[in-house]
């Protein structure tokens, strides 16, 4: 069956559509799929997804700093000197090694968890000192406690301890109890969230009795639970938003702008990921997954033709069902080639030889059949080659050779074809 074909296509479900993407633009992937090295095939796509998540950890963590530098801002302005937390410095992705990436990474994860702590603990301290500040001789002849005795992990009492020996030091108690507490306020916490922790706290420091204090640091520990949760709930949403806009950085999709500057907001916490930004982003993704996907099937296909011998027209990038025939050429068929269409909305690939001049010899059908059978072999061997690069194919509607006559197609406008792609390199 050589003559016009109907060919199904299906991208194997294990290639994600950041393999896709890795297959799409990495050199070392699409190499080894030419030279149908499966080990190095793998091997790639493993090496290209390592790399994939660890730019999108990098972006993660570089969000975290931004996120801290803020909050480190406006506690300094609050405080002042109280609070000296030394800020840390987002990486920029440039060369580095897929190694390289994981270990400032993990770096970054304990100087922020420290960073984090240290800015919790001073904004702490500093909001119970000014609560209590103005309690009528409480300052008087305190000792100073050090952040490793106040920090110390111990159980916290479900109450405050009154002393024995007098007031003075179960409302120091108090304090500690009170800046514990507060300690563990997330410093990314909303401004309202913090409003109302630090609204409680002070009726804390206000209070009357020791039992009405109890009630009120009871009280400050569930808003300060409430503000905790409302807080992560944002950073789940940031962490969210920032893969979302790591898969949408390049994708030529229509739409896409508004989509990434919402996103963005998200990413900075000022916007919640509700569900009609969720649809959108989910849109806009399956087009960049499809758009992926294109350029894999294309690229694969052109290769493999490539080294079948054949001369791929230019413009093959960008076809479409209604942009036409793909026209292939091979240097020994000076009056034949072959078009061939890559429908994706259909999944379809659809071939068939044609004549690109008119014959004048008596041997005309019988060379149009030569060429024909010579076709179905290389689509065999195109057909073998696709699969070993996770594109199954499925033969729909297959012509026996002579059966229909091939037609006369006019020679393309522009007839020059194209070369190997130069292909992008990472490092590793």
């Amino acid at each position: 069956m050589s003559g016009p074909k109907c060919t199904t296509y299906r991208v194997d479900e294990a290639l994600t559509a950041a393999a896709l993407r890795a297959a799409a633009e990495d050199a070392a992937v699409r190499e080894a799929t030419r030279r149908r090295e499966e080990a190095a095939r793998q091997a790639a796509l493993r090496a290209a997804a390592a790399r994939d998540a660890a730019v999108r950890a990098v972006k993660s963590r570089n969000a975290r700093i931004a996120a801290l530098a803020v909050s480190l801002d406006g506690f300094e302005q609050q405080y002042g000197a109280a609070v000296s937390v030394r800020p840390l410095e987002p990486l920029r992705i440039d060369a580095q090694s897929t190694s390289q990436l994981e270990d400032w990474c993990a770096e970054a994860d304990r100087a922020l968890a420290a960073a984090e702590r240290e800015l919790r603990e001073q904004a702490a301290r500093a909001l119970a000192a000014s609560l209590f500040a103005d309690v009528a001789g409480y300052t008087a002849g305190r000792r100073p406690v050090g952040a490793a005795e106040l920090f110390a992990d111990r159980p916290e009492p479900s109450g405050v301890v009154v002393s024995e020996s007098s007031d003075e030091a179960a409302r120091e108690e108090l304090e500690q109890t009170l800046t514990r507490v507060l300690s563990r306020l997330l410093p990314d916490c909303g401004q309202g969230d913090r409003a109302d922790a630090r609204l409680a706290a002070a009726r804390v420091a206000e209070a009357a009795t020791l039992d009405e204090a109890r009630t009120w640091l009871t009280e400050t520990r569930l808003r300060v639970q409430r503000a905790n949760s409302a807080a992560e709930a944002r950073r789940r949403d940031a962490d969210e938003a920032i893969g979302f806009l790591h898969d949408l950085e390049n994708a030529p999709v229509a739409d896409v702008d508004p989509v990434r500057a919402l996103l963005a907001e998200v990413a900075a916490g000022r916007l919640a990921l509700d569900e009609p930004l969720r649809r959108r982003v989910a849109g806009c993704r399956a087009a960049a997954e499809a758009e992926a996907e294109q350029r894999y099937v294309v690229n694969t296909v052109t290769d493999a033709l490539t080294d079948l011998g054949y001369q791929v027209s230019q413009g093959f990038e960008t076809l479409t069902v209604t942009d036409g025939a793909l026209r292939l050429s091979r240097s020994e068929w000076p009056e034949h080639a072959v078009n061939l269409v890559v429908d994706q909305q259909g999944g379809q690939m659809r071939t068939a030889v044609v004549r690109t001049a008119a014959g004048s010899g008596d041997d005309d059908a019988h060379i149009d059949v030569e060429r024909e059978e010579q076709w179905c072999q290389d689509f065999d061997e195109l057909r073998g080659r696709l699969a070993r690069a996770g594109l199954s194919t499925d033969v729909l509607v297959a012509v026996p050779p002579g059966e229909v006559p091939v037609p006369l197609a006019a020679s393309p406008a522009a007839s020059s074809t194209r070369a190997r792609p130069r292909y992008r390199e990472r490092d590793r």
